[in-house]
């Protein structure tokens, strides 16, 4: 099995509950974001927070040469309170950013390859 690059971001303002706010600082007004743990479905453990995230991928590439997406995760005793909600299930796991594959485009550079007898090209 050969490896993938894949690479994306998450846009954390998508997450349902989430502020962005202005704090003073020691060196002045600092800018940051919000996530609160329970309205939010993420899990503390051992002194870290985490967020369940799904990654779907796809074969072929989307119209904006996207190869899939991440979105969140929910628990699935969550899940099976909302799955009878299709519109509370949908906004609990949004879409939070995309993904691309930067592998199937790296391996495709033609090799020049060179004889012995041959001057290196370089």
């Amino acid at each position: 099995m050969s490896n993938r690059n894949l690479n994306g971001s998450i846009a954390l303002t998508k997450l349902p509950q989430s502020i962005i706010i202005e704090k003073q600082g020691k060196s002045g007004m600092v800018r940051g974001i919000f996530l609160p743990i329970d309205g939010n479905n993420l899990t503390e453990k051992d002194g870290a927070v985490y967020m369940d995230v799904r990654v779907t991928v796809r074969e072929e590439a989307d119209q904006y040469g996207q190869n899939g997406f991440i979105s969140k995760g929910i628990p699935s005793e969550v899940y099976k309170t909302l799955k009878d909600t299709p519109d509370a299930l949908k906004a609990a796991q949004p879409i939070l950013g995309n993904i691309k594959d930067f592998s199937a485009t790296a391996n495709t550079v033609p090799v020049a390859t060179v004889s012995d007898d041959d001057d290196l090209p370089f």
